[in-house]
């Protein structure tokens, strides 16, 4: 297993400066990739990163570690982050961790999104203390499995909540993503983001609800999350 990291975006509602990609952003004392690298370091999985705005700022960032990421390049990141994941899932082979870019968290939620115990081969990192406000990707579940995953209030199940951006996948659910993802790019539907190709493997792969349990997280889109953030996080977390 290795884990696909999405950060190729621009994150322009940040307004970081001098064109740096939002994965640079600095949380309690380290950027986020930097985050997610000393997590993934911390259980040998070796990572891929998907860049694209300020390509370089990160490939300089990450080439001074001890085991350094994979990098790909993904020169139509403006177009979506569908293109990206068809960018980084091109000649994958077996189980994958597919991660947003985006997302400030503590080493602790990974181990435990990672280590939680369910006989799904597939899972997806659920925050039930959430509320659809504006733009989260909401999930519906029922017993445990994850039955609905849209931008929107998902009513009508046993539970919901929001979509962390982290989903485990099984080799099998990696090959239907894949053919998903070709098959919307190549119809030119690139706006609405991967979450679609993805939630359509909930109908024929069994996809497990792991819950985040308090242990503290952020989507970063806005100067305010970033806040948030560093409030979370202090320079010793």
């Amino acid at each position: 297993m290795h884990a696909l990291i999405l950060a190729a975006g621009r994150g322009t509602r940040l307004g970081l400066p001098d064109g740096q990609p939002k994965c640079l952003a600095s949380v309690g004392g380290r950027t986020l990739i930097t985050r997610y690298l000393d997590a993934l370091d911390a259980i040998e999985m070796p990572a891929t990163i998907v860049v694209g705005h300020g390509a370089e700022h990160v490939a300089a960032m990450v080439s001074t570690r001890k085991h350094p990421p994979t990098l790909v390049f993904n020169p139509d990141y403006q177009l979506g982050s569908i293109v990206s994941l068809q960018c980084g899932l091109a000649g994958v082979v077996g189980d994958l961790l597919l991660m947003d870019g985006d997302v400030a968290f503590g080493e602790p939620l990974l181990r435990a999104f990672l280590s939680s115990p369910t006989p799904a081969p597939c899972r997806l990192l659920i925050d039930f203390s959430s509320r659809f406000t504006d733009e989260q990707y909401m999930a519906g579940v029922v017993e445990d499995r994850v039955r609905a995953l849209k931008r929107g209030p998902v009513p009508g199940h046993d539970a919901e909540g929001e979509w962390v951006g982290f989903a485990l996948l099984s080799a099998a659910a990696v090959s239907d993503l894949s053919l998903l993802v070709t098959r919307q790019t190549s119809a030119g539907m690139t706006a609405t983001g991967y979450e679609d190709a993805l939630a359509s493997l909930l109908d024929t792969h069994v996809v497990a609800s792991i819950p985040t349990n308090g242990e503290p997280w952020t989507e970063i889109d806005f100067p305010a999350d970033l806040v948030r953030a560093q409030q979370l996080f202090d320079a010793t977390a």
